[in-house]
């Protein structure tokens, strides 16, 4: 009974595996077919007004961020934000200019300088602090800045 049972196990396992393998294969080729059968003509957008005006947003230029200020300043000097960095959009609309960080030399976090409902930093320490900067305009594009300035005791 023993020997029978074995001789059946040496024929079913690999019968099943190989079924198995012949029904995925199967499977893998009718999901091909029908899918090809499925496809459908695209449609073309692309002269549709509202897909022009989203062209045209995309295609619209970011806003640009100019220091127009000095760069160099001494410790305990007030540096208005709005009175150094100007932004402007594509039509040259003067923008607002968001302050998303400062760092200094050293890439530590200079935040504590900087008063954000009054739009002014004042650096009590020497060093180079790096403002990070951002403007978006009335169709939502955002620009972005980098800009360093000089803090200096003489």
């Amino acid at each position: 009974m023993k020997k029978a049972v074995e001789s059946i196990q040496d024929i079913v396992l690999p019968a099943v595996v190989f079924l198995a393998v012949v029904s995925i294969l199967i499977g893998a080729s009718l999901l091909g077919r029908i899918g090809k059968r499925m496809e459908s003509q695209r449609e073309d957008f692309s002269q549709m007004s509202d897909s022009q005006t989203i062209q045209d947003l995309c295609g619209r230029e970011a806003p640009i961020i100019q220091c127009i200020g000095k760069k160099r300043w001494d410790i305990g000097e007030i540096i208005s934000v709005a009175e150094i960095f100007a932004a402007a959009d594509a039509e040259g609309n003067k923008l607002d200019v968001t302050v998303l960080d400062i760092t200094d030399q050293d890439g530590a976090s200079a935040m504590e300088f900087f008063q954000k409902n009054s739009g002014q930093a004042v650096f009590l320490r020497r060093g180079v602090y790096t403002f990070s900067l951002a403007a978006m305009d009335g169709q939502r594009k955002k620009g972005m800045g980098r800009f360093s300035v000089l803090v200096d005791g003489k």
